[in-house]
């Protein structure tokens, strides 16, 4: 099972520069912030199911509907209750929602749900390789790159480490999903201790190997040649800085 969303694929966001899927991203995330307006922010959220489609990523649609969709649920339902209008619209003991308050809680939960999307959009369409030697290409010092690629690699190992625990644990009649949110949650707590020690193993190996290829923070990367920044990867930064400047004038007017 793998536990990363990014797929090798032969679409157009896929052969992007990764510095302009790393600029992008952030004008997604300006556009789904600045935008006040629910019909906007409904075809934001439709242009960015497009693109999972265009892009070949669906799966990744699929595996995180239900949990944003409960998201996008709670989120509607905490601004709800805790938007302070003028009028009251229905009152109930110490509850009270207040008239406007159905609009601000939609606006909000389909901006965070835009949010999400966005970055998931980019975890389907840039590898971790994509990821930290973009952060080199813009001047970052490649041990601070090579460590943020470390932190993503070490969550596929942690997790890894951590299903086959619970399916050993399941397969000698101990199974931590059993039972109510407070058994289940005294149930992985035991599952700790030799997740913890598996990551400190993991750790040592990884020491050894830095240590046998002559790591070092101070090594420089070459990626001369590697990537290349195209007319393409100009008109997409371009149509987006366009984008995200009308959703910032929009929300200024």
């Amino acid at each position: 099972m793998s536990y990363f969303f990014y797929k090798k694929q032969d679409t157009f966001l896929h052969r992007l520069d990764p510095r302009t899927k790393i600029v992008s991203l952030l004008l997604l995330f300006t556009i789904a912030a600045a935008t006040r307006e629910i019909y906007i922010q409904i075809v934001f959220m439709l242009s960015l199911i497009a693109l999972f489609f265009a892009s070949r990523s669906t799966g990744s649609l699929r595996r995180m509907g239900t949990l944003f969709g409960t998201i996008a649920f709670m989120t509607f339902i905490l601004w709800l209750f805790f938007y302070d209008g003028r009028v009251k619209m229905f009152s109930a003991g110490p509850v009270v929602i207040y008239k406007g308050a159905f609009y601000f809680s939609a606006l909000f939960a389909l901006r965070f749900v835009n949010l999400l999307l966005s970055g998931l959009l980019f975890l389907s369409v840039a590898s971790i390789e994509d990821f930290s030697d973009s952060l080199v290409l813009f001047g970052v010092p490649y041990g601070v790159a090579f460590t943020f690629s470390l932190s993503f690699r070490l969550v596929t190992v942690f997790a890894t480490a951590g299903s086959a625990i619970v399916e050993a644990q399941k397969v000698r009649g101990n199974d931590p999903d059993r039972g109510g949110i407070l058994s289940r949650i005294r149930s992985y707590v035991p599952l700790l201790i030799p997740l913890i020690i598996n990551g400190i193993k993991k750790a040592e190996i990884l020491t050894l190997a830095l240590e046998s290829k002559g790591f070092s923070p101070g090594n420089k990367i070459n990626l001369k040649g590697k990537y290349k920044f195209t007319a393409y990867d100009a008109l997409v930064i371009c149509a987006m800085f366009a984008l995200s400047a009308a959703a910032i004038a929009a929300a200024l007017a």
